[in-house]
Order: C-alpha cells, then structure tokens, then sequence
C-alpha cells in the first residue's frame, strides 16, 4: 500500500515544493478509494512502483526484479512498519507524561534515570497554567497552520 506512505510523504514535501502537491493530491485519492476497497483510478501507485523499480534496477538488476515482483508485499511490509512505529512512539510518549505527572519522572516510581520532561518542567514550572494562560496563543496558531494546509493542498485551483 505504497499510496498511505506516499501521502505522508508527500504532504511534508509539498509543504516546501509545488513539485510534490500533485502528487500528495494523487496520494489523497488513491488512500481514498483503497479505503473503500477500490482500485486507484489515477495509477499513482504504478507510476510510483515504476519510478522506484527504475531507480532500484539502476543500482542492481536483480534487486529491482525483486522489488518488481514482490513490489505490493514489500510496500504493506513499510506500511506496517510505519503504524507500528507510530504507535510504538505514542504509546511510549503516553507512558512517559503519565509517570512525569503521576511520580514526577518519566520511568516510573522510585527511577533515578534521566527524564526528558525535566527540562521543560523545569522552564514552566506549571504546565497547565501556561497551557492556560496561552491558549489564544496555541488556538490561533492552530488555525493558522489549518488554513496554510487548506491554501496547499485542499482548495480547488
């Protein structure tokens, strides 16, 4: 399912590159339509097996054959890997603020290891007051990054 790693990709490369919207907009229809168990109408995910076989079979024939036909297994493989370590990192994220508000550090009771989360303690000594006393601050900049993702990619040219 090389369409969901292309849209992540590409939606941080069209950020910095117009080159790279359309393609982030092909991605979007193609994750699209594979949600409702159809097929891509756009080919995006040919044009992008094509291109990477090409740059593979540039390094090694063999190996691009490889990629070739194993071409659907190895993109579900980095798609699962992706969600894996999406999920991994959230969940050692949760974790780590659970224990640093809960027992005042990020490994658990009566830990003496290092905890990322002192630093920035350290520098707001109430979280939730700054959260608080911020939070027009953090709403508008909300919206502003909103309406940038809207101007790039969602509104019609």
């Amino acid at each position: 399912m090389i369409c969901i790693i292309a849209l992540v990709v590409f939606a941080v490369l069209g950020l910095f590159s117009v080159k790279y919207r359309n393609y982030f907009l092909e991605a979007l229809d193609c994750v699209a339509r594979r949600a409702i168990l159809r097929k891509c109408t756009t080919s995006f995910d040919k044009k992008m097996k094509h291109k990477i076989v090409a740059k593979t079979s540039l390094l090694n024939k063999k190996l691009g054959g490889l990629v070739f036909k194993h071409f659907e297994l190895i993109s579900w493989a980095i798609t699962l890997l992706m969600f894996a370590s999406i999920i991994w990192t959230a969940y050692l994220a949760f974790f780590g603020l659970y224990n640093f508000f809960v027992f005042g550090n990020c490994n658990g009771p009566a830990s003496r290891n290092a905890c990322v989360y002192n630093e920035i303690a350290a520098s707001a000594p109430d979280l939730w007051c700054l959260l608080a006393d911020n939070w027009v601050w953090i709403v508008g900049g909300a919206a502003v990054v909103l309406a940038v993702v809207w101007f790039l990619f969602l509104r019609k040219k």
